[in-house]
C-alpha cells in the first residue's frame, strides 16, 4: 500500500475565477430514467441510487430527457458516491458547486447519521473538485484525499481566472479547496479503513495524468471517476489516449463489478464493455488519420460512431475532434 501525508497547506483554500470546466459531461437523457439501485434523494441536477448496505450512488442529471440543458441541473454535474463504515463516512468526488457538495453532505448526513469524514478526489477537473467547499464544517471540515499530481493540477489549472479552453459551460464563482491529505505513491493502492469495511484507491492514468479508481472492499461496487463514461462520448481534454483504455480495461475486467460511472449511469461492468471498444475505434480512426496526414479537425470530420456500439450523446461537438487532437498528441511523442 501506498502512503500518505498531511500537506502543510491544510484544508487552505484558494480564491479562483475558474473560467470552465476540464471535463464537461452529464447523464444523458436515458440515463435518467435507467437506474440500477433504489433511488433514496433526488433533485433536479442528481438522484441517490442505493447500491449496496450503506453504499450509495450519487447520480448527476444535467440533462433533460430531451438531451437539452437543464438550468437547475448543473450542482453536482459529475458522479460520485457515498460510503459508510462504522467509524467514517466516506464521500467520491467534490462534485461542481459548493451548493450540490452540500447537498451531497446533508444527504449523506440524512442517509447515515453522521458528518462525512473523507472525500475522496478522483481527478482535478473541475466539476469533481469545485464543490469540495460544501463540505467543510470550519475546522472540522473532512479530510480529503488526492494523489500529488492531482493536488498540483488543482492548483496549477485553477489559481487564475483563465477559461479552460473547449469547455462548453463557464464555471460559477467557486472556491476551490486543496486536499488535505495525498497519496505521494502514485504507483500502488492506499487502503482507507471506515471502520469494519475498507475502501481501495487505486492511482491509475489515462482520462488525466492522475486519476483514481476506489473499489468497495467488502462489495462489489467500484467507483471509476472518469475512466469510464455510459452513454456519453469522452471528453479526451487532458486524456492520455493509449493509457486511458488499458486503464479502463483493468476498472471493468471484472464483469459483476457495479460500476458507477464518471458521467452517465451505474451499470455492471459486463453491460459497459462497448466502451471499451469506443475506444479502440476512436484509436483506429485517430491512428489512420494521423498517418495520412489529416488534421484532427479532419479526422474528426469523417469519423462516425458505428451503430453497432449503440448510442454515445455527444454532448459538445467538438468532442471527436478534442478525441483526434490526443492522439495526435500522443503519437507526434511517440
Amino acid at each position: 500500500m501506498a502512503n500518505l501525508r498531511t500537506t502543510g497547506i491544510d484544508r487552505r483554500t484558494f480564491l479562483a475565477g475558474v473560467g470552465g470546466l476540464a471535463s464537461v459531461a452529464a447523464a444523458a437523457g436515458s440515463a435518467r430514467a435507467q437506474n440500477y439501485g433504489q433511488v433514496v434523494g433526488e433533485q433536479p441536477f442528481a438522484r441517490i441510487e442505493k447500491l449496496g448496505e450503506n453504499v450509495w450512488a450519487v447520480v448527476s442529471t444535467p440533462l433533460n430527457h430531451d438531451h437539452s440543458f437543464n438550468p437547475q441541473g448543473m450542482a453536482t454535474l459529475c458522479n460520485g458516491g457515498i460510503v459508510a463504515g462504522a467509524d467514517r463516512v466516506a464521500v467520491i468526488d467534490g462534485f461542481y458547486t459548493p451548493a450540490g457538495g452540500a447537498w451531497v453532505a446533508s444527504m449523506a448526513r440524512e442517509l447515515t447519521g453522521r458528518d462525512v469524514t473523507d472525500v475522496i478526489v478522483t481527478h482535478f477537473h473541475a466539476d469533481h473538485t469545485g464543490g469540495l467547499a460544501g463540505f467543510q464544517r470550519g475546522a472540522e471540515g473532512p479530510e480529503i484525499y488526492a494523489t500529488e499530481t492531482t493536488r498540483k493540477l488543482i492548483f496549477e489549472r485553477y489559481s487564475g481566472p483563465n477559461p479552460v479552453e473547449g469547455s462548453p459551460f463557464s464555471a460559477p464563482a467557486i472556491r476551490p479547496v486543496l486536499p488535505t491529505r495525498i497519496i505521494t505513491d502514485e504507483t500502488n493502492p492506499v487502503s482507507l479503513d471506515l471502520g469494519g469495511r475498507s475502501l481501495t484507491l487505486e492511482p491509475l492514468l489515462g482520462h488525466t495524468p492522475s486519476d483514481l479508481a476506489i473499489q468497495v472492499d467488502d462489495a462489489p461496487v467500484l467507483f471509476a471517476g472518469d475512466l469510464v463514461w455510459a452513454g456519453l462520448f469522452h471528453n479526451y481534454m487532458d486524456a492520455i489516449p493509449s493509457k486511458l483504455r488499458k486503464s479502463a480495461g483493468r476498472v471493468l475486467k471484472d464483469k459483476n463489478t457495479v460500476i458507477v460511472t464518471g458521467h452517465g449511469y451505474v451499470a455492471k461492468a459486463r453491460d459497459l464493455q462497448n466502451y471499451l471498444r469506443l475506444l479502440d475505434h476512436v484509436e483506429e480512426a485517430a491512428r489512420a488519420a494521423f498517418e495520412a496526414g489529416k488534421s484532427p479537425e479532419e479526422g474528426a470530420a469523417a469519423f462516425s460512431v458505428p451503430e453497432s456500439l449503440g448510442e454515445w450523446a455527444l454532448f459538445n461537438p467538438k468532442y471527436y475532434e478534442v478525441a483526434f487532437a490526443a492522439w495526435r498528441r500522443e503519437l507526434e511523442a511517440a
